[in-house]
């Protein structure tokens, strides 16, 4: 008898321990702590592209461009980094005529701000210097021709929101005193919009997305202090451009349209009269410089610590 009731009082322990255990919530294991954010990192890269197009306005004459940047992040808020591009703007044009340009060796902007992203949100201001060495002083080929250098700056802000892993919503505002030298008050303002397929790849490591953007920009009188320099109202213009990339870990290939509101055709100008070249070459100093035109490029985006 005393057997019999030691096994039934171990039963009953048994079947209390397991009723506790199965009432008693399992063991969670913790979840891994988010990777810290880093302190620093450069991030860099190169493109060569068919044409370089700068809000609608070709800054290659139509020819390739290469081009490349270094841009250095502390603290993820802080960055600063220069960006060069090869740039055509000629100081002849194609009958021997003299276009007023500058004829610079290349494009270098020296650049900086605060970035820094809360949730899907991104927030991104700063100063940009647009620097173009080896141009032709002033007055070169004659009163007026050049009338200025064309180095300049400007202050932006650029906002950015990822609505989900699709869809990504922006802007783009910037301000300068004086648009490429000419003393032209100048405001740039877009929105933009990407649609990102890269979910559904069947491919490993591959992408595919769609963007575009919808801009104006704002400009107003020269302020040319050459006498022998007319001073006039640059016309104000909408541009726009939409495209399709493809990407491959560091690597990505686009493929986009670019257009302007701005015309060859002869037009009156503020100032200057009847434009033989347009609101295009009112702008520019070139008459085929804003036309519609296609782009592709390829280039390569990375940094130091994707690297490791």
């Amino acid at each position: 008898m005393k057997k019999i009731a030691v096994v039934a009082a171990s039963l009953l322990l048994t079947g209390a321990a397991s009723a506790a255990d199965l009432s008693s919530p399992m063991p969670v294991k913790a979840a891994p702590a988010p990777e810290p954010t880093p302190l620093w990192d450069v991030a860099f890269g190169a493109k060569l592209t068919s044409d370089y197009v700068f809000r609608g306005l070709t800054q290659t004459d139509g020819n390739p461009a290469i081009q490349g940047y270094a841009e250095l992040r502390l603290f993820d808020w802080i960055y600063g980094g220069i960006f060069m591009s090869s740039v055509d703007f000629p100081v002849t044009n194609q009958f021997g005529g003299v276009t007023g340009l500058t004829g610079p060796a290349a494009e270098v902007d020296l650049y900086g701000g605060l970035r820094h992203t809360w949730g899907g949100l991104t927030l991104d201001v700063g100063y940009v210097y647009y620097y173009y060495p080896g141009e032709v002083a002033q007055n070169t080929f004659g009163p007026g021709l050049p009338a200025t250098n064309i180095d300049y700056w400007e202050v932006y802000f650029k906002p950015t929101y990822v609505i989900n892993d699709v869809f990504t919503v922006g802007g783009n505002l910037y301000y300068s005193n004086s648009y490429a030298g000419s003393g032209s008050n100048d405001t740039y303002l877009s929105g933009t919009l990407k649609v990102d397929f890269s979910k559904w790849s069947p491919v490993k490591d591959v992408g595919f997305y769609v963007s575009g953007e919808l801009g104006y920009q704002w400009l107003g009188w020269t302020s040319y202090s050459n006498v022998f320099a007319a001073n006039y109202e640059l016309p104000s213009y909408a541009t726009w451009n939409v495209g399709a990339a493809f990407t491959y870990k560091a690597a990505t290939l686009d493929l986009r349209y670019y257009g302007s509101q701005l015309s060859d055709s002869p037009s009156y100008v503020p100032g200057l009269g009847l434009a033989a070249t347009g609101t295009c070459g009112a702008v520019t100093g070139l008459s085929n410089a804003c036309g519609n035109r296609f782009v592709a490029s390829l280039s390569f985006d990375t940094s130091l610590l994707a690297l490791k």
